[in-house]
Order: structure tokens, then sequence, then C-alpha cells
């Protein structure tokens, strides 16, 4: 757009001038003068940027919800995370039986399972991890060591996609979208 002293110059050289002089002023003068003849041009070009800008930010707001609604999902409907959730309750129950000194503590809060890898046996040979893993194998999987053994955890790329978001991000985008959308239509 041109600024408010170049339009105004532009538009007395329109009014002052004959017509084949006209013809000499350049191009981008001429395209100036012909939006400055558009009613509520800068309204318009607004709504139209939001038009092309707005499905493009509700389908990435979307998408993110998506990951994590899937990732979400998968957690809560795959049998075999109940059964590997189920199996680090018991062996952590085991380990933590109560003794004359000290109770029984039942059960464990989710920010433990980073540590798992970290528990180790007696002789250091295996973690309780690996431990978890070789018990799942011989137990719960019975296509174990076949081409028809599947993982029995939600893909760990839907886990790491879905960490990356973050609920402040969109909240954000989805006000501001409501803002420029409010905005436009007031216009």
């Amino acid at each position: 757009r041109a600024q408010k002293d170049e339009l105004e110059k532009i538009k007395q050289y329109y009014e002052t001038s004959k017509e084949e002089e006209l013809k000499l002023l350049d191009k981008p003068e001429q395209f100036l003068y012909e939006l400055s003849q558009i009613p509520n041009f800068a309204e318009r070009a607004q709504c139209i940027i939001f038009q092309s800008v707005f499905s493009e930010g509700i389908t990435s707001v979307h998408r993110k919800v998506d990951v994590i609604t899937r990732a979400s999902k998968d957690l809560l409907d795959m049998e075999s995370v109940k059964e590997i959730l189920g199996l680090i309750l018991a062996f952590g129950n085991y380990m933590n039986g109560g003794n004359r000194t000290r109770g029984q503590a039942d059960g464990f809060g989710l920010e433990i399972l980073p540590k798992l890898k970290d528990v180790k046996s007696r002789d250091n040979g295996i973690n309780l991890v690996d431990y978890v893993v070789i018990y799942y194998l011989r137990h719960f999987d019975k296509d174990a060591g076949t081409d028809k053994s599947i993982f029995p955890l939600p893909e760990p790329q839907d886990f790491f996609q879905a960490s990356q978001v973050k609920f402040e991000d969109l909240v954000k985008d989805l006000r501001k979208l409501k803002r420029d959308l409010e905005a436009c239509e007031k216009q």
C-alpha cells in the first residue's frame, strides 16, 4: 500500500494531469492509485490474508491435538500397556515388600518409569527394564521370536511428538485465531 503522502501526490497528479500524461506514470504508481480506488481496500486485504492463513492455523492445531489424542488412546486402549504396567507394579511391590521396620509400599508414580533402568540386580547383570521385557516376552507374548510379534507399546515417535506439544501454545494459537476472526468479521 502507498504511504499517505505518496498517495496524496499520486492523486494530485491524477487530478491535474491530462490523459496522455497519465500514461507516462510508472506502473507501480498506477497500481497504487487503482488500489486506492477500491473501497475499504485495507480491511478487505486483511480479511483475504486471514482467510488464507486460517485453515492452515486450524490444521496445525488439529494436528497437534490429534497427536496427543492418538498417544492417549493407545495408552488407554492397548491391553499390552496394561500388562506391562501391571508387571512393573507387581515387581515394584515385591521389591518394596514390607518388613518389621518398614511397611508395605504398594503402587508407583509415573515419574518413576524413566528410573527403572537404574534399578539393577545384585550382580549388576540386568536392570529392571530388561527383566520386565524378558518376563513379558516369556509369559505374555505368544508370538515372541517370530515375525508376528509386535511392539507392545505405542510407537515411540508418537510419544515424542505428543511430548513436544504445549497446551499453553495451543490455547494461545486458538485465541489468536479467534481474535483475528472476530476482527475480520467486524471489518
